[in-house]
């Protein structure tokens, strides 16, 4: 084993997995346990330029810490060595939705049902704790070999907590995911992952994004001003149920806009269950069926200070 493969004497680096714009991932194992892992390594070109990044980056080792939840990549280290940062994360040997999208164009409306399910209350975890994610997109949920997401990339997560590391007016995340209040450079609240999971959402039916462009602007101006085109035409197996959950997800009013991933993971929840009627006013209620306790009966908590970005 060559030692200028290792990192801080343990991670053996293996093949690339992955680049994003802040780093590559690598296949790895830890020397120390035999496990496969995953190993994000900060792109030290960036770094020079931009300082900032590793606060960004060190941050999203800290969101993925506070997380502990079974639908969200779980953190194993983080390393500094030398002048290279590292992420230790859990290996989600799957591939990414935006692989699978990629094959296979669209998906099975069952299958979507219970990805949206199982990524609903991984947001319902991570907003119940302030954070937002702010870059939700297919490239960003990795698959299991079963099928089961795993949100990952909280590399532009903003931490409620924490003072704002990017500029008022700055717009972050990937174009065609942004919500209006994004592309405004608007501050961010949990609505803004709420609009991108239901871009995601159409995406994964349809077999393209909503709001799709030749240019950055015109992608930007298309979500600022025209309708998504009507997915029950793109796509008329989709229930009508979800077609209604995913346009409410949507509104480019944020203030008209569902609220509460909650609600959207309820109203998933009803219809894998096969209720009749969406849940919008409360989250999971007398509807219920007996001795199948819904994994969002819990209320939301009382409305917290803004979340600035």
């Amino acid at each position: 084993m060559s030692q200028s493969r290792l990192v801080a004497s343990r991670y053996e680096l293996g093949v690339m997995i992955g680049r994003g714009g802040m780093g590559d991932v690598y296949r790895g194992l830890d020397t120390h346990t035999g496990q496969i892992v995953a190993i994000k390594l900060l792109h030290q070109d960036i770094v020079a330029d931009n300082p900032y990044l590793v606060d960004r980056f060190r941050r999203e080792g800290e969101a993925l810490r506070q997380l502990n939840h079974p639908n969200i990549v779980t953190i194993l280290d983080t390393v500094e060595d030398g002048d290279r940062h590292y992420l230790i994360m859990e290996y989600v040997g799957g591939g990414s939705l935006r692989t699978l999208l990629d094959k296979r164009g669209s998906l099975p409306v069952e299958q979507v049902l219970n990805v949206a399910l199982d990524l609903a209350d991984a947001l319902a975890r991570a907003h119940r704790l302030n954070i937002i994610h702010r870059d939700i997109k297919p490239d960003n949920v990795l698959l299991t070999e079963t099928g089961e997401p795993r949100l990952t990339d909280f590399g532009v997560a903003h931490l409620g907590d924490r003072t704002r590391l990017t500029q008022t007016g700055s717009v972050i995340g990937t174009y065609a995911y942004l919500s209006p209040e994004a592309c405004n450079g608007l501050p961010l609240d949990e609505r803004t992952d709420i609009w991108s999971f239901g871009v995601m959402l159409y995406e994964a039916l349809a077999g393209q994004p909503p709001f799709k462009a030749e240019s950055t602007g015109a992608i930007l101006t298309a979500i600022l001003t025209r309708p998504a085109p009507d997915l029950s035409r793109l796509r008329p197996d989709v229930p009508p149920a979800l077609v209604s959950l995913i346009s409410r997800m949507l509104e480019k009013d944020r203030d008209r806009r569902i609220s509460s991933v909650r609600i959207v993971g309820a109203e998933l929840e009803a219809m894998i269950r096969g209720l009749d009627t969406p849940v919008r006013e409360q989250v999971m209620g007398p509807a219920t069926p007996p001795g199948q306790p819904s994994r969002f009966a819990t209320p939301p908590r009382p409305p917290r200070r803004p979340i600035w970005s």
